[in-house]
């Protein structure tokens, strides 16, 4: 795949599907900034929602980067993960994904969750909600 720059153009949406999982086609498009070429900004993989996609595929971060850089597109991507292409049942993480709110923020991470996303935020608000509010924060429309 070729790497982007997500200090010019933010990742897909957090709540954009590939086989009925949520976060997966966005944290494609931040493994894809950090391949050589790529500018990752702000953005990581690996903590938070994206780590608990990654245990549930059973990898770690830089096993997910390797995948991508070896991927010709998003279906490549899904057929080397494990399980492969479709032959998982993803709706329960991504129902749980769906859910997360502020107050889900585990202790190890609070801290830097609310230095970068603000401290004042409703302990219902949707993490998703989150991050698409950031997005639109950094890229705002042309």
């Amino acid at each position: 795949m070729t790497p982007l720059d997500l200090t010019r153009v933010p990742p897909r949406a957090p709540r954009e599907q590939l086989v009925g999982l949520v976060m997966l086609p966005r944290m494609i498009d931040i493994a894809r900034a950090k391949l050589p070429g790529g500018a990752v900004g702000d953005y990581q993989i690996g903590r938070g929602m994206s780590g608990v996609v990654l245990k549930h595929f059973r990898l770690a971060a830089g096993e997910f980067v390797e995948i991508v850089a070896q991927a010709e597109d998003d279906d490549d991507v899904l057929s080397k993960l494990p399980g492969g292409l479709g032959q998982a049942d993803h709706s329960k993480l991504s129902s749980f994904l769906q859910g997360l709110t502020v107050a889900h923020v585990p202790d190890d991470l609070r801290a830097e969750f609310r230095a970068f996303y603000g401290k004042d935020l409703p302990p219902d608000r949707l993490v998703l909600d989150v991050l698409e509010e950031d997005d639109a924060r950094s890229f705002p429309p042309g």
